[in-house]
């Protein structure tokens, strides 16, 4: 079963904590330091899905459809048609210039905006935590040439 994310950075925070423990207090030996790139390149291989998924749903939230979400806002505003999460009508009918300026200023835009946001920094942080998995990695090989 795959491992949620939280599991994969409690884990990645011990493995980092005891390599560093044990490259400090210990003698390094070869075997030692295959097992920890093993370790460190199976928690990076563990976040290819979890990358993929919060990238998938960042794209689901690009530029297109944030203007596409606007726009059908702005349309029921237009329309006298829009509603709040309890269903009851929050705005007048309006020309399509001031609805588009009140599409703008909703809750369900600026909860889309928000959720893409939440992607976009997600995604961020798992590219990161992938980078310095990696250089834990190259930091394995290093030692083990030098030894």
């Amino acid at each position: 079963m795959a491992k949620s994310l939280e599991e994969i950075i409690e884990e990645y925070d011990e493995l980092r904590k005891s390599f560093r423990k044990y490259t400090k207090d210990s003698q390094v030996k070869s075997d030692n330091l295959i097992e920890y790139q093993s370790r460190f390149t199976d928690l990076k291989a563990e976040l290819r899905d979890h990358k993929a998924k919060v990238l998938s749903q960042w794209i689901r939230r690009d530029d297109k459809a944030a203007t596409a979400i606007k726009f059908r806002i702005a349309v029921a505003i237009h329309e006298g048609r829009f509603k709040d999460e309890k269903g009851n009508l929050v705005y007048d009918e309006c020309t399509i210039n001031q609805a588009e300026k009140y599409a703008s200023g909703s809750e369900q835009y600026k909860k889309f905006v928000d959720q893409r946001a939440f992607y976009k920094e997600s995604y961020t942080n798992i590219c990161d935590l992938r980078d310095d998995i990696n250089s834990y990695i190259i930091e394995c090989k290093d030692r083990n040439k030098n030894n």
